[in-house]
């Protein structure tokens, strides 16, 4: 009896040590995000997206983005950004206290975020199955007017995944939506650097004032450039500069911007005209 109460000591010890230890290290989980920028369209974007957790906190973006993040915090200067809202997927997650912030940064660099207060309210599924090499067991959950069906997996007691999900008994490996235009899917797991970069936290937003962001820079995207009053040049497709007709870009990504408007939060899709 004595030998079996050590014993059971001996183990839950064990396991609080690897616990710890996964926590302890910065992990770095690649997902493929393959989405349908027009609903109405059979076209795929596909974009190489990566969850580094650490001590609790997880960041998920684009490749590009953590690129961009370490660049900017070594020289000061990141990479270009993207033109439409609709296509950013950077979110920040500190999971020992259940915060979950959405991050979007215009072309100018400016920061804002989005407190998501959502709760995801996961029904665990009796079925299994295998993914790779993973015993996965079937979830589904409602967020942003969407219905979404997930595959976690309890080998790795982490309890996060891509974009704002979070909060299964193990890491989710796949994540879609009924519509399927959305479909996150793990392809990659690593250790990662002792250092993490990612962006400050920038300004707070509210979805409403987030709308109203959207729909100003949808009216006018070059407002800032113009009120510059500097010469506005770009690339030609051969590598030269060339000047730019400010009214005939504007229109071309406005025709974007309304075409490609199919945002994971469907509850909060902004209406352009």
């Amino acid at each position: 009896m004595k030998k079996n109460t050590i014993f059971r000591r001996l183990l839950f010890f064990f396991i609080l040590h690897c616990l710890t230890y996964i926590y302890s290290q910065n992990k770095i989980f690649r997902y493929d995000l393959e989405y349908k920028p027009n609903p109405l369209k059979d076209s795929i974007a596909l974009e190489k997206t990566i969850l580094d957790v650490k001590d609790h906190i997880s960041i998920f973006r684009s490749e590009r983005e953590k690129k961009s993040d370490s660049l900017t915090a070594l020289t000061g200067f990141g990479l270009g950004r993207k033109m439409r809202f609709e296509d950013q997927f950077y979110t920040k997650k500190n999971l020992s206290e259940n915060e979950v912030f959405k991050s979007i940064q215009t072309v100018f660099s400016d920061i804002f975020f989005i407190r998501i207060n959502d709760k995801l309210n996961w029904e665990i599924l009796p079925e299994k199955s295998k993914i790779a090499n993973f015993e996965v067991q079937k979830a589904k959950v409602t967020y942003g007017g969407r219905n979404w069906t997930a595959w976690f997996t309890v080998e790795i007691p982490i309890q996060d995944g891509p974009y704002i999900f979070h909060g299964l008994p193990g890491l989710i490996v796949k994540i879609s939506d009924d519509r399927n235009d959305y479909n996150f899917s793990l392809t990659e797991i690593k250790n990662g650097t002792v250092t993490i970069y990612y962006r400050n936290k920038g300004s707070e937003l509210t979805w409403e004032q987030f709308q109203t962001l959207a729909a100003n820079h949808y009216s006018d995207p070059f407002v800032r450039i113009k009120s510059m009053g500097v010469p506005v040049k770009k690339d030609d497709g051969a590598g030269h500069a060339v000047s730019m007709n400010i009214k005939e870009e504007s229109e071309r990504l406005k025709k974007i911007i309304r075409e490609n408007n199919n945002p994971v939060e469907l509850n909060h899709r902004v209406g352009y005209k």
